[in-house]
Formats: C-alpha cells, structure tokens, sequence
C-alpha cells in the first residue's frame, strides 16, 4: 500500500503544470528489452511488450531531472516435459513476468542547447512491482514482489517540430532480490531497455 501510494504521488508530481519560462519534455516510449542473469534463466525470449511515460523538467543548461513509469513483459509457451528440483512434468507450459518501475531521474547532457540533438548519461532510482507467473496445465501459480531498482541510462534527446521532441535510451534495470518462486533463493531479476519515445516540449 505504501508503495502504491509513493507511485501515485510521483506521477502527480510529475503532472504539475510549470512556469512558461521553464522547459519541460513529457514523451510517450515503446520499450524492448533483453533478459540478464535471473531474468533470463525464468524466461529467455525478449521483451516486445514494454512502454514508459517520462517527464523531464530542463531547468539548467546541462541538466534535468523527472519522473518515469512504465513496464516490460517477458514471456514463453512451450510444451513438452520439463525437469524440476522435485521431479519432472509433461505438459504445456507458460511463463510471464512482469515488471513495474516507477522512477525518479536525472539527466547530464553534453551541450546545451535544448533545440540541439543532445546525448546525454543519466539515471533513475526508484520502486518496481514484479509480478512471476507460472502455468504448467491445469496448475498455475503467481508471486509479486515490491522492492528498490536502479537504472543508470545513455541516450539522445532531440527537439522536432511545433514544440515536441523525443527520447531514445537504453537502461539497464538493476532490482533488488525478489522473493523465491519455482526454486529456492531469492531472484534479481535484471535485464536492458532499449526505448524510444515522442512528445511535447
């Protein structure tokens, strides 16, 4: 609950209307992603379903700072019989994870001109939901997990035309342990995101 309350309070934030004279960039991003270490021994394939929304306030020449929300999802369908510490099983089975960052963030650019096309390095820090689920036919389980994530980032900001601009980045999502599902120990369930994003300025 309480952390479901920090994310509605930064997503509020991040919505406050600001002053004319300050330069605010707000984007929409479709989002893929690779899996790492954890991410990847529960679900190999990639991500093709992921979005982020992502606000930046550029209130100094070189540097921003924002909010960001958005989500992947890993998942697999196989069928066959598959081993398991406690034995083997044959059947159909499905794996889907989930996962929800929401983020505060900061941007270092190396020009700057904000009209300009800027690469910039950057980071967020923050909470994230993972949801775990496992089907293997009739049975099906789930686990979700709230802890801390860090994402450090590079990537290109660039103004367009009539006042909108985008973002291009690629981040790697750096969780804390989540609790144990289908083994024991606890999972860090890392993985990059490559994303890119169009909005208003």
């Amino acid at each position: 609950m309480r952390a479901s309350f920090i994310l509605v309070v930064a997503v509020a934030v991040s919505s406050t209307p600001l002053r004319a004279q300050d330069r605010y960039l707000t984007a929409a991003e479709y989002s893929v992603a690779i899996p790492l270490g954890d991410t990847h021994r529960f679900d190999a394939s990639g991500s093709w379903s992921g979005a982020n929304w992502e606000g930046r306030w550029m209130g100094w020449p070189y540097m921003s700072v924002g909010t960001l929300v958005g989500f992947n999802e890993f998942y697999d369908r196989k069928s066959g019989t598959f081993d398991f510490p406690g034995g083997a099983a044959t059947g159909d089975q499905y794996r889907h994870l989930l996962v929800i960052p929401a983020l505060v963030t900061g941007a270092r650019y190396f020009t700057a001109n904000s009209d300009d096309p800027r690469w910039y390095i950057g980071g967020g820090a923050g909470i994230q939901y993972t949801q775990q689920s496992f089907q293997l036919g009739l049975q099906e389980k789930h686990r979700g997990n709230w802890g801390i994530v860090l994402v450090p980032e590079i990537g290109l900001a660039f103004a367009a035309w009539y006042g909108t601009g985008g973002i291009v980045s690629l981040r790697y999502h750096l969780p804390t342990e989540s609790g144990s599902f289908l083994a024991s120990g606890q999972r860090r369930f890392q993985y990059i995101s490559l994303s890119a994003g169009f909005g208003y300025r």
